[in-house]
């Protein structure tokens, strides 16, 4: 049976993605998979969170999510290198490296709020309260393999195993 289509608040999962993105050996990894795959971390959240509380977002859903990060993508491409180029072991100082820091984290909540207010306009699919397991094969993984290309592709596909395996 499946529930009402769950709705996201704005505050409530840029909380679970900092507290996801922290854990343990995730933020090394969604890096990998945004440096090397080209893959919106800001999504990959989404999904981790999708499959947290057993909901299925489809492909054609998970486009439309996907197609709402664009609008902030390449600013925040822009300004990721822009911050690197400026870190302290490049030479850069401190204080305007945090400076850019700070402005990359409200570019990225910015992202958020744009996957939130797509994905709050799609039917998801809610599987109910059962205990979520990361076990159990849930379509979003597939979704999201797809968007971003990565079915041929073994390391990527590890890599959001890995991903999967941090949730637990």
């Amino acid at each position: 049976m499946t529930m009402p289509t769950p709705n996201i608040e704005n505050s409530a999962f840029w909380e679970y993605s900092v507290s996801r993105y922290t854990k343990g050996d995730m933020a090394a990894l969604a890096l990998l998979l945004q440096d090397n795959h080209k893959v919106n971390v800001n999504v990959l959240l989404l999904i981790c969170w999708c499959l947290e509380n057993n909901v299925v977002i489809n492909l054609p859903q998970l486009k439309a999510v996907i197609v709402a990060s664009k609008a902030t993508e390449e600013k925040l491409t822009q300004h990721r290198a822009q911050r690197r180029a400026a870190s302290p072991e490049k030479g850069g100082d401190q204080s305007g490296y945090n400076a850019l820091k700070a402005q990359e984290l409200a570019l990225e909540r910015q992202q958020q709020q744009d996957i939130v207010a797509s994905f709050n306009e799609q039917a998801v699919t809610h599987l109910g309260q059962q205990t979520p397991s990361t076990n159990i094969f849930n379509a979003s993984i597939a979704a999201f393999i797809n968007a971003y290309g990565l079915r041929d592709n073994n390391e990527a596909r590890q890599l959001v195993s890995f991903v999967v395996k941090q949730l637990s």
